[in-house]
């Protein structure tokens, strides 16, 4: 009977360790993840800055996102696809820039003015986005469980 009760202490000092361990891995993650988010947020000052995505990589790729519960995994999954949409946005603005400014083979045949507008375009149409990323950014960091 005294082996049994030291089994069962021991799985249930293993169980509370590994709930400590956990509580506080998962708050580091947070707050590593919302400082991510912090200076995403702090970049989007319609400079066209590409956004850090590192911890979210990370988190996703070590499996820490099993921290999170399913509601935080489905809002910062959302908020990271809107990044990666912004940085990838942000990539293709650069590029239609330097062919407006600079000119390749094809824009000299048919002249600058369609490139350039292009980019004009490109570039009004990304800025109004950066401000509704930024927007959502807040909000989701303006959410409870970032301090639990």
């Amino acid at each position: 009977m005294e082996s049994f009760l030291g089994i069962l202490a021991a799985f249930g000092l293993r169980s509370w360790w590994e709930w400590r361990r956990d509580n506080q891995n998962r708050k580091k993650l947070r707050a590593t993840v919302k400082n991510e988010l912090q200076k995403c947020a702090s970049l989007l000052k319609g400079k066209g800055m590409l956004l850090p995505t590192m911890m979210w990589d990370s988190t996703i790729t070590s499996g820490d996102v099993k921290l999170l519960s399913y509601g935080e995994r489905t809002k910062l999954s959302s908020i990271h696809f809107e990044i990666e949409n912004h940085n990838y946005e942000a990539k293709r603005v650069r590029d239609s820039a330097i062919t407006a400014q600079t000119g390749s083979r094809d824009v000299i045949l048919d002249g600058q003015k369609a490139s350039i507008w292009l980019w004009q375009r490109l570039s009004k149409r990304f800025y109004n986005n950066e401000k509704t990323l930024r927007q959502k950014i807040s909000e989701l960091l303006e959410e409870p469980w970032w301090s639990e």
